[in-house]
């Protein structure tokens, strides 16, 4: 993989099974993390709903050592509209698709507010489903709890230009 580069990216269930998936461009790399860019329009296949248009534009920021990845979402005129961080793995790859297991966390701001953490309800059904650990349960919360803080500092980018190298 190298910059420039279209990969798959897969997000799964705890178990591995994926439940979405999509096209992106690498727009950075290094031994730390992976960025990608994916213009509105991009089509993302949900295994629930069938393929869907994305209607903004995202950046995706995945760290190798962190258990939880943040996107950038970008309205067509490139204004931030909100940071979302997935808790869920380190990515990794598997045939050829770079991959993370969701685990249903999820931290959202937008750039007026504070962040919020979403979606305890649901790791509270996997919790059961996948039979999560009381010490992976608290893993995944302190997790939740350093997503928040860096949502709330996060500064985002110039959304990307899709004139030229990253249009799909």
């Amino acid at each position: 993989m190298k910059i420039g580069d279209r990969i798959q990216v897969c997000a799964c269930k705890a178990d591995g099974s994926v439940y979405r998936s999509w096209h992106t461009t690498i727009e950075t790399m290094d031994a730390d993390s992976i960025v990608t860019v994916s213009p509105l329009g991009s089509e993302m296949c949900d295994h629930k709903r069938g393929n869907i248009h994305i209607e903004h534009t995202l950046r995706s920021y995945y760290w190798f050592n962190k258990f939880y990845n943040l996107i950038e979402v970008f309205d067509g005129q490139g204004i931030l509209l909100q940071v979302y961080i997935n808790v869920a793995s380190p990515p990794y790859l598997e045939d050829g698709s770079l991959c993370f297991k969701d685990y249903e966390l999820d931290v959202f701001r937008y750039p007026s507010s504070t962040a919020k953490l979403l979606d305890e309800d649901e790791f509270a059904e996997a919790v059961i489903t996948y039979q999560y650990t009381k010490e992976f349960q608290e893993q995944m919360y302190s997790v939740a709890n350093e997503a928040l803080e860096l949502a709330n500092s996060w500064n985002a980018k110039p959304a990307p230009d899709f004139g030229g190298e990253y249009a799909k």
